[in-house]
C-alpha cells in the first residue's frame, strides 16, 4: 500500500508514515506540484497510489477518474505529527480502501 500526499501536506509525511506505507511519495517531490488537482488525481490512480490531501475539492474528480482512490484530512490545520498520528490510526481503513467500493474516505483529527 502506498500513499501520494498532495502539495498541500508536508513531505514529511513520507518519513513519518514509511514503516506503514513505505512506498509513498509526495507530490512536491515527483514533479507534481502546481499541476493541478486532476493530473494529481491522474497519477494517483495509474500508478495505484490512494492520495492524501486536505482538500474537498478532490470529492467530486472521483466520479471521473476511474481507479482514483482519496483520503481527505478533513480541516487539517494542524501539526504533520499530528497528520501522521490520524493517519497511523486509520492505517487499517486506508489499507482496505482500493478493496472497497467506495473510494473515498474522509478522517477528522
Amino acid at each position: 500500500m502506498k500513499l501520494l500526499f498532495d502539495e498541500s501536506l508536508s513531505p514529511k509525511l513520507v518519513l513519518l508514515l514509511s514503516d506503514l506505507f513505505p512506498e509513498s511519495e509526495s507530490a512536491l517531490r515527483n514533479g507534481l506540484a502546481g499541476v493541478g488537482d486532476r493530473r494529481i488525481l491522474d497519477y494517483a490512480a495509474a500508478h495505484d497510489f490512494i492520495l492524501v490531501l486536505a482538500d474537498s475539492d478532490f470529492e467530486g474528480l472521483l466520479r471521473h477518474v476511474p481507479g482514483g482512490q482519496v483520503v481527505i484530512l478533513r480541516s487539517c490545520e494542524y501539526p504533520t505529527e499530528v497528520a501522521a498520528q490520524v493517519l497511523r490510526r486509520n492505517a487499517i481503513r486506508i489499507a482496505e480502501l482500493p478493496n472497497s467500493e467506495d473510494h473515498l474516505i474522509v478522517l477528522d483529527q
